[in-house]
């Protein structure tokens, strides 16, 4: 209906040029021969099938007449595909320009029309014309892809190849512009499956290499281009832990740790670990394992010493090396239970993952307490008066922490607006920056790493860079993560959709070079066999080979991975009047992953204890807590010291005091 709108009202347009082209066609001489002339005879338009046509072509046109007449040729029936306009029109001369219409709802075929120019003298006795032949080719290599992106990592022998379905009527040819670009089809008629491929030895460093494709219609000549990249990641090394925690004292003794080195890289390559601590001893175990050791003896006394290692390649290699931050903490006291109280905070608390400290929102103000001693060891103020802080979220390395505020703002009608303010609290220097250029559109819920690079991800999976610059969102399947952990180990992360009650697994691929920097696939969604109709995971982690997903549920604790099934072991406390409340996942020295559950038996009169499991599912550790309803806990990066903050109501505020458990005493 729009098409036929459009050429009636083009119709009523092309009449009304016409008489306004006669007014201005000279005066009324009894000259005897009128002539016209055109710089052209034909005009020939080509068209993608699909595509709306931008072609314009414009005829130049002198006369010697009564004014200028332009309409379609009576003969011809088929021109609802055309319109035609004019510029510059002068008493001898004009431009008439014409234009594609609806280019985009005709079927691939070759259209033909005829446009008529004349001149007459005003009473029609004489007359001069000249025809102009217009076709159009509406020409379909219509392929299923815009764009081709390969991604490998710099030194990949291969990168897997890639198809394109082709559609077309007609011949056509496939041509590369470039050396390590190739298709296995280059020329066919009709439809065809392609495959191209592209060779990873001509480049000499990590880069993004561009070419094209180019789909060439035989008999017009026209062509389509589909762009390709090959983006060659950089090579990087990394730990499993970023930062690493030692402890010693009168009565603990973690001062060993061992940790997985991994790479991004397809083929293995030999990597050393080197310190300018001397108090440190590096072992290397087997070909992906290092074993990091503090000599107390060596290192100062009731104090946190601070040491580098880094993780460099052997050869002669373009190799992003890995720092690891080792902090040690070595006291000849004896670690003790301590409470710290009273206080009044948020439920906002988490620990260091390389110092002995841990952090706490009270107010506007981040607090800063000694894991060990139960000193107040900073106070910062981060937001503005009034305001709370909420939602913190520490670097996997410790570097800083993020923070959420909201801001009440009156307006000078004195009506309100809350305003989100979102910082990052640098811990080495306490300053503070605004992230006033966040885009991201759901809360932030963690930062992780994969692959090397660290990312954080909100409750819809949106990854963004430390900025909080949306990096990458699977919207169109997107749902609120209940919870999220990363397999460290295996490079892989897992959610929990509670809409479904399913565990989720994705695989990532990173490339500094990429169309994007990461993406996504989901590889698993489990449910597990146990759970009835209404039945939720509370909350889950996984082990940092992915081999054991632990979770807090009415009838499934602990569920196996095999790397492609998944099995529903039941419960690992089989105690019917015993409710797991909170869980967390702790690394001993030999980089075993724990499951750390606090728990209640009302039945019993000490209540509250954490009960701790191996990788085996054996029960290695039971210890009381103070009998405080907790409203949240947080683990010891060293796995030495459980936080229980606790929560009881008060009349005017919530008064809440901090209990600190030892682990291993």
């Amino acid at each position: 209906m729009k098409g036929t709108i459009h050429y009636i009202y083009s119709k009523i347009v092309i009449l009304l040029m016409a008489i306004l082209l006669q007014s201005c066609g000279g005066s009324s001489s009894e000259d005897t021969t009128y002539s016209l002339s055109a710089d052209v005879t034909s005009a020939d338009f080509s068209n993608e099938f699909l595509h709306e046509s931008t072609e314009s072509i414009a005829i130049n046109v002198t006369f010697d007449g009564d004014g200028l007449l332009v309409g379609f040729a009576s003969e011809t029936e088929d021109n609802r595909w055309l319109t035609y306009r004019s510029e510059n029109v002068t008493a001898t001369s004009a431009t008439i320009y014409l234009d594609v219409i609806n280019g985009e709802r005709l079927p691939a075929d070759l259209y033909n029309t005829k446009i008529r120019l004349s001149t007459t003298s005003s009473d029609g006795s004489i007359f001069a014309s000249h025809d102009i032949d217009v076709s159009l080719l509406v020409w379909n290599i219509a392929v299923s892809t815009e764009q081709v992106n390969f991604s490998a990592t710099f030194g990949d022998a291969t990168v897997a190849t890639q198809e394109i379905e082709i559609i077309s009527e007609n011949d056509w040819t496939a041509t590369t512009d470039e050396s390590w670009l190739s298709v296995d089809v280059n020329s066919a008629s009709g439809n065809a499956t392609i495959t191209v491929s592209a060779a990873t030895t001509h480049a000499s460093i990590p880069e993004l290499s561009r070419g094209n494709i180019v789909f060439t219609e035989v008999s017009s000549g026209d062509s389509k281009t589909v762009p390709v990249q090959l983006a060659l990641d950089n090579i990087y090394l990394f730990a499993d832990s970023s930062a690493v925690a030692l402890t010693k004292t009168a009565n603990i003794n973690a001062n060993e740790r061992i940790i997985n080195i991994s790479s991004n890289a397809e083929a293995d390559f030999n990597w050393q670990a080197t310190t300018n601590a001397d108090w440190l001893t590096l072992t290397t175990i087997g070909d992906s394992q290092l074993q990091i050791s503090a000599n107390s003896d060596l290192a100062p006394i009731n104090q946190i010493s601070f040491a580098n290692i880094t993780i460099s390649a052997s050869d002669e290699m373009i190799v992003i090396n890995e720092v690891i931050k080792v902090d040690f903490y070595h006291s000849d006291s004896t670690a003790e239970n301590k409470l710290i109280e009273p206080l009044a905070v948020s439920s906002a608390m988490l620990s260091s993952p390389s110092l002995p400290l841990f952090y706490l929102a009270k107010g506007n103000e981040l607090k800063t307490y000694h894991q060990y001693t139960a000193n107040l060891e900073k106070s910062l103020v981060v937001s503005a008066a009034g305001t709370e802080l909420e939602q913190l979220i520490i670097h996997p390395n410790g570097d800083y922490i993020l923070a959420k505020a909201v801001e009440t703002i009156i307006n000078e009608d004195e009506s309100t607006t809350e305003v989100i303010r979102r910082y990052r609290i640098n811990l080495s220097d306490d300053s503070i920056t605004e992230l006033t250029q966040s885009n991201i559109n759901y809360e932030p819920m963690e930062i992780i790493r994969l692959s090397g690079r660290y990312f954080v991800v909100t409750q819809t999976l949106e990854f963004a860079d430390e900025e909080l610059k949306l990096l990458y969102w699977d919207s169109a399947n997107a749902y609120f993560a209940n919870a999220i952990d990363t397999a460290k180990s295996a490079n892989t992360l897992f959610a929990l959709d509670n809409s479904t009650v399913t565990l989720k697994r994705y695989t990532s691929q990173v490339n500094d070079f990429g169309e994007e920097l990461i993406l996504t696939t989901l590889t698993h969604s489990y449910h597990p066999e146990s759970l009835s109709e209404g039945q939720l995971i509370n909350d889950f982690i996984v082990s940092n080979d992915e081999a054991n997903i632990y979770a807090i549920s009415e009838t499934s604790e602990w569920i196996s991975f095999d790397g492609t099934t998944f099995t529903d072991n039941g419960l690992l406390e089989s105690n019917e009047n015993v409710v797991s409340l909170f869980l967390e996942k702790s690394q001993d020295q030999d980089n075993k992953s724990g499951a750390n559950y606090l728990r209640i038996d009302p039945t019993q009169p000490d209540g509250f204890y954490l009960a701790t499991y191996d990788e085996q599912q054996n029960l290695s550790r039971t210890v009381l807590t103070e009998g405080e309803q907790p409203s949240s806990i947080v683990l010891s990066a060293d796995n030495q010291r459980l936080m229980i903050n606790t929560n009881t109501a008060s009349t005017e505020e919530i008064d809440a005091r901090i209990e600190l458990i030892t682990l291993n005493p």
